[in-house]
């Protein structure tokens, strides 16, 4: 267990190399990880890093990260764990050379939606905003004006894993670094 701005983070499938320092935390992914549920491939993998932490209630979670992505699938970013069945994961995939906005829905199985990004991004911020029974993602290049990218129906829940999550499906690992991260929670009215 880990404690990152006052919360105590886990890892589900720690990576060989990560350190943290001062709210930062940085990493290189294994080869061959992800996470995904049956879709177009028939295979279900839950092999790629999850830190994370509980958050009950409606809340809303941003992180800010970078990549040095160089294989296909490279991918970084948030995620969002009911159990194996439920989950989010959205930020940058990696695509042909390409960095996407990406966001996987999995309710039993997966789905993925992305937009292709102008350039290659230093930085890059993600947001997901739970309510009772929906997440929205959003995401944006400079922290302040965001995009929808996604709007998905999520069981109800008393309790969820949030964190950060990276992969590398097809590859032999990259680099990455979380930069900061926020957690506000909210009532709904």
């Amino acid at each position: 267990m880990r404690t990152i701005k006052g919360r105590d983070f886990s890892w589900m499938n720690p990576p060989k190399q990560w350190s943290e320092e001062e709210g930062k935390f940085s990493l290189v992914t294994n080869a061959e990880t992800d996470f995904w549920r049956k879709t177009h491939y028939g295979f279900i993998k839950n092999s790629g890093h999850f830190l994370h932490t509980d958050q009950a209630g409606d809340f809303e979670f941003m992180v800010q990260f970078s990549g040095n992505y160089r294989d296909l699938y490279d991918q970084a970013g948030l995620m969002i764990l009911l159990d194996n069945e439920n989950w989010i994961k959205a930020g940058i995939e990696y695509v042909d050379g390409v960095q996407n906005a990406s966001a996987v829905v999995t309710r039993d199985c997966s789905d993925w939606s992305v937009v292709a990004l102008n350039g290659s991004p230093s930085t890059f911020f993600i947001k997901a905003k739970r309510g009772r029974d929906y997440v929205e993602i959003s995401y944006s290049l400079d922290g302040k004006n965001f995009q929808l990218l996604r709007q998905a129906y999520f069981p109800p829940a008393p309790l969820l894993h949030i964190g950060f999550m990276a992969a590398s499906p097809k590859g032999k690992g990259f680099d990455i670094v979380f930069n900061d991260f926020k957690i506000n929670e909210y009532s709904q009215e």
